[in-house]
């Protein structure tokens, strides 16, 4: 077998279809995702955090650059992206009551 999980392609051969359908069944965790009827269209709802948090981060950096910190920070990037996936995880537990099932 080829590089370092080569092992895994060889067990999926053995096992066949009926053997890779159920290691992969072990992969879910809940029935459905938690989806949000918008329009009569249901959206999944990490959909509707992740907007919720990239909206955030746009309005806290408009603050920030009004405030001036914004030419201060050391690596803006890296910073915003960290800011958008805390204001995401925080919309997340606000609106869904927690951790994801």
């Amino acid at each position: 077998m080829h590089g370092k999980f080569g092992w895994i392609a060889g067990a999926l051969k053995r096992l066949g279809p009926l053997g890779a359908l159920l290691i992969l069944s072990a992969c879910v965790n809940s029935p459905a995702a938690p989806a949000i009827p918008i329009f009569g269209s249901y959206f999944p709802a990490w959909i509707i955090a992740a907007v919720i948090g990239i909206i955030a981060t746009i309005v806290i950096r408009l603050l920030l650059v009004a405030a001036g910190i914004d030419e201060h920070l050391p690596v803006p990037l890296l910073v915003y992206l960290s800011l958008a996936l805390l204001c995401g995880i925080g919309a997340w537990f606000a609106l869904f009551g927690g951790v994801p099932r």
